[in-house]
């Protein structure tokens, strides 16, 4: 993991959060729209990126006592708007990047906070135990993030875990797919099962584990 130095009158235990538009490229950051402690724009997508970062800084913060995604403040970037129709969202080691959905089988990936904070996780993965990304260190490296996006909305809403949904993605899959999330954590296997998507392929237990060899698909299958 790179190590990053704080950038200038970044305060240890505060966030410094700079969201940039790619304007619908793939040009890594792209253009500067929001910074630390600047209002709300008109852009939702910018200002939903903006608090789902500062969401994750203060669960770390809080609940585990950890600054920022390396526990050394550091500075949090994020690009929306990238690429045309991009069904994804992903920590790329150094940042997050939000595509906007192809609005067919998936939405604005700022909408689900816990998807925010699952890849913002990938980044805390990173700088601790670096699980290798393919066979069961990988399938481990993807459910921590998922655990962590679950609690990060848990917290956000204020919520025991009694009360949670324990749905990774809820909201981000668009009206006409058959499915309520990406993931069930409450009830692996469940949370779609659409024409186009298929059947969520989540096993329940270790011993439906699905062997995929060195590739990355098992990775997410379990």
């Amino acid at each position: 993991a790179p190590t990053v130095t704080a950038r200038a009158g970044a305060e240890p235990g505060k966030p410094h959060r700079t969201v940039f538009d790619a304007r619908h490229g793939t040009e890594l950051p792209g253009r500067k729209v929001r910074g630390e402690g600047e209002e709300p724009g008109k852009d939702a997508t910018v200002n939903r990126a903006y608090a789902g970062l500062g969401a994750t800084f203060e669960l770390f913060l809080k609940a585990y006592a950890r600054d920022s995604i390396d526990g050394n403040g550091l500075p949090m970037d994020a690009t929306v708007h990238y690429d045309e129709d991009y069904n994804n969202a992903f920590w790329n080691g150094e940042q997050m990047v939000f595509g906007d959905g192809d609005g067919e089988i998936f939405l604005d990936f700022t909408l689900p906070i816990d998807v925010i904070g699952h890849e913002l996780a990938h980044g805390v993965t990173q700088y601790t135990a670096n699980l290798d990304y393919f066979g069961q260190s990988g399938a481990l490296n993807e459910s921590v993030s998922d655990v962590f996006g679950a609690l990060i909305k848990q917290y956000t809403l204020g919520q025991p875990a009694d009360e949670a949904d324990w749905l990774i993605g809820a909201g981000l899959l668009a009206p006409r797919v058959t499915g309520k999330a990406l993931r069930s954590l409450k009830a692996p296997g469940t949370a779609y099962d659409d024409d186009v998507l298929g059947k969520d392929p989540q096993p329940a237990t270790m011993a439906d584990y699905v062997r995929t060899g060195r590739d990355n698909g098992g990775v997410h299958i379990n």
